[in-house]
Order: structure tokens, then C-alpha cells, then sequence
């Protein structure tokens, strides 16, 4: 009687069946093992039913991919990098990679433009067409906003306060004028540890409201200086009577013309032993063709003291009169439209921005678009830091409630839902353009991603690092941005293998976590020197190397017991110096100036007494299994050396 069949429930499946069934072959299948992690043993017989369903699914997904790639992708004008990678059906990794192979430092949520996505995706393998849309129609940009100012229903507009924005050279005394106009310090009214770089507020004067723009002064904020004459009716342009017009006087009165403001100047410090207005209006009107009006001109000029308060009212009364002759005119009714004057990162609070309301009321609760960046307003401060509930044209405020910190002269627009502001923050992103490398620079590479907490500390850090780096180093500094370290961040760094730094900011729990998965260094500091001082040593480890030959020792050979082409074993006694294993030697022939060099080589092993060594002195009679090229003989000797790898001596950093 035969015996019955006990079916028992497989769990694996011969390889020889899964290659004749899956239609492969065996070169093949390892190629796929290796691409999903999957191990194979030497000699297996059987495959994990589990593995086999990977392999399966992996087949499936290139020949879907591959009729994806005969197929037409329709790609926008502008697309986000993870929006590729959707609409390719890849990796985001994979996107990522063919980008910083082309030069593009980019992260998931960079946008690109439609060539250099049409690049990616070819050389990814896929044809594209580019799909005209008007993406940015929406999307508001200073231009947009002054024509849409100018556009504004005149029935519905009212006179709003004037904004002035003070410039002038350092040191001529825009701070103390301003002080003084407020009654009170700068930094007494800057509570909460809030700290505007753009000093904004507002003064009363015969019961109207004048709104006030500081700018600094100093050559190194010319960006900031002219974007300050942008956003303003009328320029007051400092210029201390003592002292006249200086160049950064000439450049703050270009910004003025350039912007079509209306210009009052301030004569400061009169109050000084050396002060002469008449001198400084005959340079003003020589060298800025700024003439005054008591002179036949149109410039309204303006004798004061800040430091002890003369002069003040009739400043005022004369920005007012100015204001008069065009008045500044808006729409309370609409959604409100602004510009950030000035953004940082706060500890406790988050992302702050400073802005200035052009037309329109913002509210507590709205949602707002700026820049790159979209919130809903959770809080408003004034001026004084207090909080406020609405914010009407011409109002300065610093707002509570983005995702990120925008960018000076980015535009604040409020929208009713949350989805519109962050589609219109995602379309406000600047399609990145191609950075162009060289393949041929073969210098060693230091790869930086730097976040911080605000523009100022960021700006320090990158003109800090690039002054240290010298010219045998190239520095790629990937991405620079201020907020706290994002996986974004993090996939950057590892896409471009570059180190992270970050300055007063904090690193998410799960950034942290993937930056380990993906082996990318963070290192986060809160004082700056301390932050380029590890720079540097990530500077001196890329240094070029220099290789420096160090003379050892002398030996004279005796005896040559064993000879290959490569192996040797001979003995002999140390004339000079002293003999370590792993030193290198040359092999010298002849006496005298008549020596030549046989051959060379490298010490193996060294013994005395039959006994093995780590070091030989002179006089010693030792044996050494050598290797080398040259043909060593009784009476040659050795030159022993050992090479060193030492630092190409640099200029100090």
C-alpha cells in the first residue's frame, strides 16, 4: 500500500523554477537581488517566496517606467523638485542626484525652470514638452504691487499717512533725529526681545500720523538703505552740518531719485561749535543738484539739532507740507497688501516679520502669502510692541504666525483660505538656475549647508567662511538659509555631501534622525567664532598634501641570502642612523660621486639574532626581507628613508 502525500505549505520556491517562470536569467536575477538588498548565499538553491514577490514587483515597476518613458511628460513652466520626481514617477533622491550632477544645488521643495527640468528628465530618460500656463499671474511681485496701487478705485481709496524713511550717512545722526522725534530710546521700546533691524514706527504731529522707515547708513547695507527709499513717499536725507556730504550721502540721495521720492533734508548737528549750513546747501546743490528752496530751488532744507531737539516741529510740519502737495492715498477696505521691511527667527516666538501695509486691513486670523513663506496671523504687534488687532495702510507691524522667514522686499498678501496662501507661497518661489561648474577643477572640495536665526547673522557667516577659504580649496556653499534644520536641509546636504551648520537654530526630532540614516553631519553652534573656527579645521584637513622624504638611515649589505625579481632577503650591518620596518630604501652602487641608484624598494621585515624587530640602530648587524625593483649585491647600500605627508604651507587664514 502506498503511502500518502503530507502537502505541507511552501515558503520557498526553487531558483531554476522562478528563472524559467519569471523569464530571467541568473546574471540577471543576482543584478536585481543586489538593487533590492537582497542577499544570496554561494551555492543557494531556493528563494524566499517574500523575495521572490520583490523581484516580481521590481520587474513590474521598470516595465512601467519604461512605457512611462515612451510616453510624452507635460511639465509645467516652472515645477517643484519633488513634483518631478512625482510626475517621472521616481525617487526623490534620484531627481536630486541627476541635479547636483548638472550643477543644481537643489532641495525637494526648490522650484526649477522648465529647461533645466526638460534636462533631468531626458537624461533620466524621458521626453518632455513644456505646458504654457500663466503660473505667475497671481504670483505678486513689487512691479505687480506698485501697478496694482496705481489701478486702485479712487472712490474707494482715503488719504493715509505719509511714510518717511530716513537716510544718510553714518554717523550724521539719523538714530538720535529719531529718537527724538519718538520722545523715547530705541532700544527702551523694543520689548520682548524683538529687535528690528529697520527701525518702523509712527509720530504724531497736530494730530496726523507720520510712519517713519529707519535705514542704515553704512555702505555695507546699500541693499537696505535703497530698499528703504522704495518703500517710502518722501526721503528725509540727513546731513550733519559739521561735517557736509559724504558718499554715502550721494548714494542715499540716488536711491531717493531712482524711487521718485520727494526729498527733505535735515541739516543736523547745528547745535555744533563747526556747523555751516550754507556751506553744506552749496554742496547739496553742487554735487546733488538738490537746490533749496530759498535759493530758487525745490528742495526743502530743514536746520536742526536731534541731540537737543530744535528744529523738530518744523520738520515735521514740512514732511506734512510735502505730503500735501501729492497726497498719499489708499483702500482700508480691501485684503491687505504690505512688505517686509526686516524678518528674523525668534527662539520663543518663531518666524517674525516686519512689515509695512501699503493698502488694504490686515487681521488677526488672516491668512497671508509673503514670499516663499504662508501663515495665518496669530498675533500683531505696533510699534511699541504692543499687541493690535488690525493693521490698517501705512501701519508698521511686526506679524506672529509664518512657517518660514521671508525675505526682505518680499510681499505680504492676505487671501481667504489657507490652500490659496500656500499655493501662491509655492508659486513665489524663484525657479532656481543652473550653477555653473567647472569639471576640471580637480581642487579639494569643503561643501557647506548653513542655516541661522536671522538675514544679519546668516550674512556674517557666509562672508566669514569665504574670506577664510584659500585659493587651493573651492567652497560650495549649497544652500544658506535662516530657520530651523528641515529634512529639506538635511536631503541637501546629503545629495551635495555636504557638512551643516546651523546658528542659533534648533534641529527637528526627525530631521535629526533621518540626518543619521543619511550619514550627514550636523553641527549647530551659538557663537559664530566658534562655528568658523570649526570651519577652518574642516579647511586644514582638505589642504593639499605635500609628500616630504625623511632620511633615516644607512645600511651596507653583507650578504644576499634569497633573490627573486621581487622578494629579497640579505643582511647587513647599519652604517649610519637607524632601520624600522614599512621604511623605503634606494639602492646605491659604487663609491663616492660615482654612486648610482640601482633600483628601490620596501623594508618587510627586520630581525637580529634570528629574533624580529621593530628597530634597528647603528652598528647593528641585522636581516631584512625586502621587496623592491633592482638587483641588490654584496657591497651596495641601502638609503633608508621614510615619506611623510605634511601640510602645503599656507598663508595665515
Amino acid at each position: 500500500m502506498a503511502k500518502a502525500k503530507i502537502r505541507t505549505k511552501k515558503n520557498t520556491i526553487k531558483i531554476a523554477d522562478f528563472l524559467q517562470d519569471a523569464k530571467l536569467t541568473e546574471t540577471r536575477l543576482q543584478f536585481i537581488l543586489r538593487e533590492l538588498n537582497i542577499r544570496m548565499a554561494e551555492g543557494q538553491k531556493n528563494l524566499d517566496i517574500q523575495e521572490a514577490s520583490a523581484v516580481r514587483g521590481w520587474i513590474n515597476e521598470q516595465r512601467r517606467r519604461e512605457e512611462l518613458r515612451n510616453k510624452t511628460i507635460v511639465l509645467p513652466s516652472i515645477v517643484k523638485a519633488q513634483e518631478l520626481a512625482k510626475l517621472l514617477e521616481l525617487p526623490i533622491g534620484n531627481v536630486l542626484s541627476a541635479l547636483l550632477k548638472n550643477g543644481v544645488m537643489a532641495n525637494l521643495n526648490d522650484d526649477l525652470d522648465y529647461d533645466t527640468a526638460a534636462i533631468i528628465a531626458q537624461e533620466l530618460g524621458y521626453r518632455t514638452e513644456e505646458s504654457v500656463e500663466a503660473l505667475e499671474e497671481d504670483v505678486l511681485t513689487g512691479e505687480k504691487l506698485d501697478e496694482i496701487l496705481k489701478k486702485e478705485d479712487p472712490a474707494k481709496q482715503k488719504v493715509r499717512p505719509p511714510i518717511v524713511t530716513i537716510l544718510g550717512h553714518v554717523d550724521h545722526g539719523k538714530t538720535t533725529l529719531l529718537d527724538s522725534i519718538r520722545r523715547e530710546n530705541v532700544a527702551a521700546g523694543e520689548a520682548g526681545g524683538i529687535t528690528q533691524a529697520i527701525s518702523s514706527y509712527q509720530a504724531q504731529h497736530k494730530g496726523r500720523t507720520i510712519t517713519f522707515i529707519d535705514t542704515p547708513g553704512h555702505e555695507t547695507f546699500d541693499f537696505m538703505r535703497q530698499h528703504g527709499a522704495q518703500l517710502a513717499d518722501i526721503a528725509v536725507l540727513v546731513v550733519a552740518a559739521d561735517d557736509g556730504v559724504k558718499p554715502q550721502t550721494k548714494q542715499a540721495a540716488q536711491f531717493a531719485k531712482d524711487a521718485g521720492i520727494p526729498i527733505v533734508v535735515a541739516i543736523n548737528k547745528m547745535d555744533k561749535p563747526g556747523a555751516n549750513a550754507d556751506k553744506v546747501k552749496t554742496q547739496l546743490a553742487e554735487q546733488l543738484d538738490l537746490s533749496p528752496e530759498e535759493w530758487g530751488g525745490k528742495t526743502v532744507m530743514v536746520p536742526v539739532s536731534a541731540l537737543k531737539k530744535e528744529g523738530l516741529d518744523n520738520l515735521l510740519e514740512m514732511i506734512l507740507l510735502t505730503a500735501d502737495i501729492n497726497p498719499p492715498k489708499a483702500d482700508p477696505t480691501r485684503q491687505a497688501l504690505g512688505t517686509v521691511v526686516e524678518s528674523r527667527l525668534d527662539k520663543n516666538l518663531g518666524s517674525l516679520a516686519s512689515i509695512l501695509i501699503h493698502t488694504g486691513t490686515l487681521h488677526v486670523g488672516d491668512h497671508v502669502a509673503v514670499g516663499r513663506s504662508s501663515g495665518r496671523v496669530r498675533r500683531m504687534l505696533d510699534w511699541r510692541n504692543k499687541s493690535i488687532q488690525k493693521a490698517g495702510p501705512a501701519t508698521p507691524v511686526t506679524l506672529i504666525g509664518l512657517r518660514d522667514v521671508p525675505t526682505t522686499g518680499d510681499i505680504l498678501q492676505a487671501v481667504e483660505a489657507k490652500e490659496e496662501a500656500v499655493q501662491k507661497a509655492a508659486r513665489g518661489r524663484g525657479p532656481l538656475k543652473r550653477m555653473v561648474t567647472s569639471s576640471d577643477d580637480k581642487r579639494p572640495t569643503l561643501a557647506l549647508v548653513i542655516k541661522a536665526d536671522s538675514k544679519g547673522s546668516l550674512r556674517a557667516i557666509e562672508q566669514t567662511v569665504t574670506a577664510m577659504v584659500p585659493p587651493e580649496i573651492r567652497l560650495s556653499i549649497v544652500r544658506a538659509d535662516v530657520g530651523p534644520i528641515s529634512d529639506s536641509d538635511v536631503l541637501t546636504a546629503q545629495a551635495a555631501k555636504a557638512i551643516m551648520y546651523g546658528f542659533n537654530v534648533t534641529v527637528a526630532g526627525m530631521s535629526k534622525k533621518l540626518a543619521d540614516k543619511e550619514d550627514v553631519v550636523i553641527k549647530v553652534f551659538d557663537v559664530i567664532y566658534r562655528l568658523t573656527d570649526d570651519v577652518r579645521q574642516e579647511i586644514e584637513e582638505r589642504q593639499p598634501m605635500d609628500i616630504v622624504q625623511e632620511d633615516t638611515g644607512r645600511l651596507k649589505v653583507l650578504k644576499v641570502f634569497f633573490s627573486t625579481p621581487k622578494k629579497k632577503i640579505i643582511g647587513g650591518e647599519i652604517a649610519e642612523g637607524f632601520i624600522e620596518p614599512n621604511s623605503k630604501f634606494i639602492i646605491l652602487r659604487g663609491s663616492g660621486d660615482a654612486r648610482e641608484e640601482i633600483g628601490h624598494g620596501t623594508i618587510q621585515e627586520l630581525q637580529r639574532e634570528r629574533q624580529k624587530i621593530t628597530k634597528g640602530q647603528m652598528g647593528d648587524q641585522v636581516g631584512m626581507t625586502v621587496e623592491g625593483k633592482g638587483k641588490i649585491k654584496e657591497g651596495d647600500v641601502l638609503k633608508i628613508y621614510v615619506e611623510k605627508k605634511v601640510k602645503r604651507v599656507q598663508g595665515k587664514v
